[in-house]
């Protein structure tokens, strides 16, 4: 015998697939716009030498590194453990024969990110290397520190060196070692793009990426 459904009984049917095409559509439909739309990494290595902005960074981390007796630090990004900075010297001196000052270069991290904000630019990971002049001889791992750590942070954001226009005034390292600053250096390379080593002759898509890098971080100051 064929059964007849009563408008009201279709009605609660069609009711009830339209909740669960809403719900599904909720789950796994696209995101609002608050979502990020652009994030990128970059590392470059810049040396550290007299009158320049990342040996005034050294000295003013190792000092403030000097005052505590709470902070530890790595020496590699790699070193499964940190410790006290007295330790760290005594192994450069006993194993290398040089000091945290013998750093002439630094790896430094960035994170690139725009969203409803605006352009975003941070510094994520500090390296310093003493690298021998002879070719073909390995880098010599001094001290690693993450941005992460609020010491650190606190050291870039709060820390810096007398503006040479006011001498009361004191300009960030944060803005010095600033991604699109640093890298005008000719002595300054960028070594590496989403965690992808650049090679001399990289390919043009990523000499792009890098210029338009620059361009959003000169746009953002």
């Amino acid at each position: 015998m064929k059964r007849s459904i009563s408008p009201l009984s279709a009605l609660k049917r069609w009711a009830s697939v339209g909740f669960i095409i809403l719900a599904v559509s909720l789950a796994f439909g696209p995101r609002d716009a608050h979502a990020q739309r652009w994030l990128q990494t970059t590392q470059v290595v810049a040396p550290v030498q007299a009158e320049t902005a990342t040996r005034a960074l050294l000295d003013t981390l190792v000092n403030v590194i000097d005052r505590s007796d709470s902070l530890v630090v790595k020496r590699s990004p790699d070193a499964r453990e940190r410790m006290p900075v007295e330790d760290l010297r005594n192994m450069l001196i006993d194993t290398e024969g040089i000091g945290l000052a013998s750093a002439n270069k630094v790896f430094i991290d960035y994170r690139f990110e725009v969203n409803r904000d605006g352009f975003e630019e941070s510094v994520t990971e500090l390296f310093f290397i003493y690298r021998p002049p002879g070719a073909g001889e390995e880098d010599i791992p001094i001290m690693y520190l993450s941005a992460k750590d609020e010491w650190v942070k606190s050291v870039l954001q709060e820390k810096g060196t007398a503006m040479v226009t006011n001498e009361a005034a004191i300009k960030p390292f944060g803005d010095q070692i600033a991604f699109a600053k640093l890298t005008r250096g000719q002595d300054v390379q960028v070594v590496e793009v989403g965690n992808r080593t650049v090679r001399e002759g990289f390919r043009t898509k990523e000499q792009n990426l890098i210029e338009r890098i620059m361009r959003l971080s000169y746009s953002s100051r």
